[in-house]
């Protein structure tokens, strides 16, 4: 029986497929699947519109929301490479326009230039338990119910250590930065995160949306902890954007700045609804608690912002 041909859209589905062993069936991904290493070299089926790399989050912002505005996409499919490729299995999303192709294009481009069609498997998650069943769907999708299984279980096993870990009856208020021009905060899974690492995120809504935060709201709930963690953006772009923060009179108003209770992650990571989630969970907790956890979290998670106070903005 000849191997499954697996087509990848997002950066998170990429990261699953590779966890599951999965990653010679993988034949084509998108602009932003950069984890694992191996999945770089692959074949680019979906591209931004326009490049963001050098771009301001503020910028950024405004093409984003000039492109919603005029109904234009962000992103794009190669029909031509996608009917070369000729997959069996294709993986989408249907969470956020912002972060990768909708699922509705996705099965506009297939419709057109496939003559067969191939399952494709849409992801929309909103807690930790979606994840965890995200996983698992795409094991099942692609024959390898067990390693599913297996992989979730440790998962999960890990998620609970710390949770278990974390309860001492103490919940530090967080404040967990998604985007930092305009200010929003984060959504989906990651309060729920902050929760099981044993903190609370009173600024959002457990499993709902990001939204726009305003300084007075951020001064009024003065965060014991804040976490920068500006979505797809990698630690260098963290580091730049949030030395921008430290202009801000607001900023360094805030008692958790002044004391040094700030962390940066790579925000592309908790962004990404797949396994490295936990790493994030596992992140937030040393951060808060390290006398427990100290050493626990993966190397490049997290830096204590107090590293790069004397950053310089360009």
């Amino acid at each position: 029986m000849p191997a499954m041909r697996i087509v990848s859209l997002l950066p998170s589905a990429t990261e699953s497929v590779f966890a599951l062993g999965l990653g010679d069936s993988l034949v084509g991904v998108s602009h932003m699947c950069d984890y694992p290493a191996d999945a770089r070299g692959l074949p680019i089926v979906s591209r931004s519109v326009r490049s963001k790399t050098h771009l301001s989050s503020a910028e950024i912002d405004a093409i984003i929301q000039q492109a919603r505005a005029a109904g234009n996409p962000v992103y794009v499919i190669d029909g031509d490479l996608l009917r070369r490729l000729q997959p069996d299995l294709i993986l989408t999303q249907e969470l956020c326009e912002v972060c990768a192709v909708g699922v509705g294009s996705v099965f506009e481009t297939a419709g057109k230039v496939l003559d067969y069609q191939p399952e494709i498997l849409s992801i929309r998650p909103a807690r930790l338990d979606d994840i965890y069943g995200n996983i698992q769907r795409i094991g099942d999708a692609a024959g390898v119910t067990a390693r599913a299984e297996k992989l979730v279980g440790e998962l999960r096993r890990r998620a609970g250590y710390v949770a278990e870990r974390a309860e001492d009856g103490n919940r530090p208020r967080v404040f967990c930065i998604d985007w930092l021009e305009p200010l929003r905060n984060t959504g989906q899974w990651t309060p729920e995160l902050v929760e099981l690492a044993g903190g609370e995120e009173g600024l959002a809504e457990k499993w709902g949306k990001s939204r726009e935060v305003g300084w007075d709201e951020v001064m009024d709930y003065q965060p014991d902890y804040i976490m920068v963690m500006p979505c797809a953006f990698n630690m260098d772009r963290t580091i730049l954007e949030t030395a921008r923060l430290m202009e801000r009179e607001e900023w360094n108003a805030l008692d958790a700045v002044r004391e040094g209770r700030v962390f940066l992650f790579d925000g592309q990571i908790p962004s990404r609804h797949g396994p490295r989630v936990i790493d994030v969970l596992e992140g937030l907790a040393e951060a808060m608690r390290p006398d427990r956890f100290e050493g626990l979290t993966q190397p490049g998670i997290f830096r204590p912002a107090s590293q790069f106070q004397t950053a310089s903005v360009v």
